[in-house]
């Protein structure tokens, strides 16, 4: 995840599709763009595709989207436990 001086930080917590999701929303330090500097679906480590959010609401639909399995991710972490070394 992207790590930067955020001018504002935010925990968020949902569900979507019979998942649950979490995340530290964070407000650039200019104030312009959000991003997530980490996040969770289902208790596993996600990368959300896109590094900012042009509002708040673009950034819970983009978390939400990716928990319900309608967005991909660039994650490797969600794999089946017997997958796992």
């Amino acid at each position: 995840m992207r790590t930067a001086t955020a001018l504002t930080q935010e925990t968020i917590f949902g569900m979507a599709d019979g998942a649950t999701y979490s995340g530290m929303l964070c407000l650039e330090e200019d104030g312009k763009r959000y991003f997530f500097s980490q996040a969770q679906v289902d208790g596993e480590p996600v990368t959300l595709p896109h590094a900012r959010f042009d509002s708040r609401e673009d950034a819970l639909r983009g978390l939400a989207s990716v928990a319900s399995g309608t967005c991909q991710t660039a994650h490797t972490a969600r794999q089946p436990t017997s997958d796992r070394t």
